[in-house]
């Protein structure tokens, strides 16, 4: 069996609880919500498409084009926020996290309540903006195996041709890549089915192609303008997949990637070269709201009494649009039927 834990996830090889959370959330039956003046519930459940919030308005907005309008603050979808700012968005959104309830404890967690959660919310003035050192979101190492997800019918982990990634190589060229078959012997890794999408300094992005990963040779050097696997040497590698499920990159040489949103079809991207920066790391999208359900400085916790739910823990974030500044905080996860991915925002305007 595979273990999770919250605090202390650390081997490469633990199953992210994010890669569960999906396939059994719904099971779940909550309580009914009933809203207050200040907060909005928001349909989030889509897997791939984000949806935007305006902080000024208080609305919900359409927008056609997130990386290039000024008219959203914050995007959900389903656990995952993302603020209009740095690597997500022009807005200049930045964020500060309160962090008020990191020390508390799992069992704490579980018996908030959502008085609890109004006190801590109320307890945040226009004297806690003193101090705040806000951030845009920018990019992470994604430590969590977005590439895989454990199948029940399989009994064994799969890959998740959803995750996938643009990336620069190491001599200055770019491209697509995403994990498109995962080799295993119950829970041995055995190998990887890399597919990739090349494009040369000032070309044109190449049709699909295909590397095989053996774990049985350790660890593989990826040469993504031949698809060889080689002997590293400086810069002759781009990606690295190792038998611990680690994909790193050459950063010495300045190879990095760049997340690619589900909404994007992989098969048809035309351009590789233009993400806002490419992190010299399998990377993700992060900021003050963590991107995670397992960090206690983040919205929710997951799975605390084996059920697959999730849990808010009531931290609060402060959140700065030009020289207005809010705090913002997640009070639940579910709508009055119980189904997930119908986040609860409380919000209020502190200058």
């Amino acid at each position: 069996m595979f273990s999770i834990s919250l605090r202390r996830a650390s081997a490469a090889f633990v199953l992210p609880a994010v890669l569960l959370t999906a396939a059994c959330e719904d099971e779940v039956t909550a309580p009914e919500v009933t809203l207050a003046e200040g907060e909005v519930q928001i349909n989030a459940s889509s897997p791939t498409d984000f949806v935007f919030f305006s902080l000024e308005s208080g609305q919900v907005v359409q927008v056609a084009s997130p990386e290039s309008s000024n008219d959203w603050d914050i995007g959900f979808r389903r656990f995952s926020l993302k603020l209009n700012g740095g690597v997500a968005g022009p807005g200049g959104v930045a964020g500060y996290n309160l962090a008020n309830n990191e020390g508390a404890t799992e069992e704490q967690v579980l018996a908030f309540t959502p008085a609890d959660g109004q006190t801590t919310f109320d307890a945040i003035t226009e004297a806690d903006i003193s101090g705040a050192q806000f951030i845009e979101d920018g990019l992470i190492a994604d430590r969590g195996g977005p590439f895989f997800r454990f199948s029940p019918q399989a009994g064994t982990l799969v890959a998740n041709p959803g995750a996938a990634w643009r990336v620069r190589d190491a001599e200055g060229a770019f491209g697509v890549f995403r994990v498109a078959e995962l080799n295993m012997a119950g829970q041995i890794p055995l190998g990887k089915s890399i597919e990739y999408r090349y494009q040369p300094a000032g070309g044109a992005v190449s049709e699909l192609r295909t590397v095989a990963v053996n774990y049985g040779q350790g660890t593989n050097y990826v040469d993504l303008s031949t698809g060889a696997t080689v002997t590293p040497d400086g810069c002759n590698w781009d990606i690295a997949f190792t038998p611990e499920f680690e994909i790193e990159f050459n950063a010495d040489c300045q190879a990095g990637s760049f997340p690619i949103d589900p909404t994007e079809d992989f098969t048809a991207l035309t351009d590789a070269s233009n993400a806002p920066e490419y992190g010299p790391f399998l990377s993700t999208i992060s900021g003050a709201i963590p991107n995670t359900i397992s960090s206690p400085r983040g919205p929710f916790l997951y799975n605390l009494e084996g059920n697959q739910r999730l849990w808010p823990t009531f931290n609060v974030f402060l959140i700065r649009k030009g020289s207005a500044v809010y705090k913002i905080q997640i009070t639940d996860y579910y709508n009055v039927t119980g189904d997930s991915g119908y986040p609860t925002l409380r919000y209020e305007q502190l200058r």
